[in-house]
């Protein structure tokens, strides 16, 4: 009997994380634009759902397993906002869920469930609404940390953990710093008989986690597009991350965290501090502990957390999105400093409810008011591409400047393989090295410019203009000698090249 009451006290909790993850996010499940990384995902995803390995016919800086997951779900779906949103929405209920179970191991049953509550919330903050590669990078992550925090550690667990971790990297590159210092880690646990950790699981992770990568190598081999593949995953991201030094990139990360924390303190604030004391008293218990096997899950805690923080500031960009990854061990440490809590005394179970109330309260309220409006709101978009079907050509020449979704409604091809991301033809540390290696031309953007495409698309706001202006480029005299604005679709503006019937 008390093993059901247990599995249904289990299911009670997933299915209220379920919940609130999707109430959370409901507020942009229908809007059509949240972030344009979303819509370079989708658009990349599209070609793997029409047969290609990523990479081969068009490029996007991010590595290809998140390529492969939107190409699933356009590939069972067709072109539905919706199921890439849930497809995000999932991800976030993937890593909660993990957190959970590795809390309650940590912990207790309730604050695990509160840090479990706290990673959920964190995960659905505004610049985590877009179903981004950071999402299932953390559902990987989160199940990679629930098999390597136990103790004690078995052969099989590190397996799995060095797969879910391969699973991660081949989502987030940056991850990689983690496995290589879980492996580092592993070897010298095995060297100590009091760890708790077989002698031989650093071996079973290392081998097993060579498996995903393999794979992938294995399918590119065998398409002949081993240089492309190489291109792709280790050049160009080499050369992105020397964009900015670490120290501008804490410099940002610190400048961005204070202003978004400052907009909505009660989404952040209680989450945060209930971090803070857990990993206070995990640094403690570390310090002071004399038993290595009780100390390895918190030790695999603290060092993952710090492997991530070091891999955002050697990234060479700041962008709030890139927090995501540390919302798991964010939601573990809240579990800690949350159990700290709960267990001092029935008085501070109150701040607990609270601290764990709060930010969902607050995530609730800004997103459950936005549902309708997001259901009911026009695709500008959409309606761009239909115009576009409409009067163009049977296969109309489109450079989106911004805008890009134009293009997956459209079934367009892309008029340079860079160019999936727009702005990626203006970045010199992507676009040079893709050309130094044959992959595009030096001046993409000048080719693209003297083809003189039949429509032009861009955002009324002028972001589109913008990165091509900062390219160089005479895009505004361009345009005037070329085109005329043909139709506008809310902040959407589609010009079309004159001298053409309508």
């Amino acid at each position: 009997m008390a093993l059901d009451r247990s599995h249904l006290r289990t299911a009670m909790v997933l299915g209220l994380l379920a919940s609130a993850t999707i109430l959370l996010r409901i507020g942009n499940l229908w809007t059509e634009q949240i972030d344009w990384d979303e819509w370079s995902f989708i658009l990349m995803g599209a070609d793997v759902a029409h047969g290609h390995l990523p990479f081969v016919h068009q490029f996007d800086l991010k590595p290809p397993l998140i390529f492969f997951l939107f190409g699933a779900t356009i590939a069972l779906f067709g072109k539905s906002l919706v199921a890439i949103r849930l497809l995000g929405a999932s991800c976030v209920f993937v890593a909660a869920s993990f957190v959970f179970l590795t809390g309650r191991r940590l912990t207790s049953f309730w604050p695990a469930a509160a840090g479990a509550t706290v990673c959920a919330v964190l995960a659905c903050a505004p610049f985590g609404q877009a179903t981004s590669s950071e999402l299932p990078a953390i559902a990987f992550l989160a199940a990679a940390v629930w098999r390597l925090a136990r103790s004690p550690l078995s052969v099989a667990d590190s397996a799995l953990a060095g797969v879910l971790v391969a699973l991660a990297v081949l989502t987030r590159t940056n991850l990689a710093l983690v496995a290589v210092v879980w492996g580092a880690l592993l070897l010298a646990a095995a060297l100590s008989p009091q760890s708790g950790v077989a002698r031989w699981a650093w071996l079973a992770f290392g081998a097993a986690g060579l498996v995903p990568p393999v794979l992938l190598v294995a399918a590119y081999a065998a398409a002949g597009q081993l240089a492309t593949l190489k291109l792709a995953m280790i050049d160009v991201p080499l050369a992105y991350s020397g964009q900015l030094g670490i120290a501008q990139v804490a410099r940002e990360h610190a400048m961005q965290l204070y202003y978004t924390a400052e907009a909505t303190p009660l989404l952040y604030g209680p989450g945060v501090l209930l971090a803070l004391i857990g990993a206070g008293i995990a640094a403690v218990r570390v310090a002071r502990s004399h038993n290595r096997a009780e100390a390895w899950p918190l030790i695999v805690l603290m060092v993952t957390t710090a492997c991530v923080v070091a891999s955002l500031l050697i990234g060479g960009a700041a962008y709030p999105h890139y927090w995501l990854q540390l919302m798991p061990f964010v939601g573990l440490f809240a579990s800690l400093g949350a159990a700290a809590l709960w267990h001092a005394g029935k008085a501070l179970r109150a701040t607990v409810l609270v601290l764990t109330l709060v930010p969902l309260a607050a995530g609730l309220a800004a997103s459950l008011p936005q549902a309708r409006q997001s259901y009911a709101s026009t695709r500008p978009v959409e309606q761009a591409a239909a115009y576009i079907r409409r009067t163009g050509d049977a296969r109309p020449t489109v450079w989106a400047l911004h805008k890009h979704l134009v293009d997956w409604y459209l079934d367009a091809p892309q008029l340079s393989r860079a160019g999936v991301h727009p702005d990626n033809l203006a970045r010199h540390a992507i676009i040079d090295t893709l050309a130094a290696h044959g992959y595009v031309g030096h001046d993409e953007v000048g080719r693209l410019m003297h083809t003189i495409p039949q429509f032009v698309v861009t955002d009324a706001g002028g972001k589109g203009l913008a990165w091509v202006r900062d390219d160089g480029k005479p895009i505004d005299a361009w345009l005037a000698g070329h085109y005329q604005r043909a139709v506008r679709f809310g902040d959407v503006l589609v010009y079309r090249r004159k001298g053409q019937a309508t």
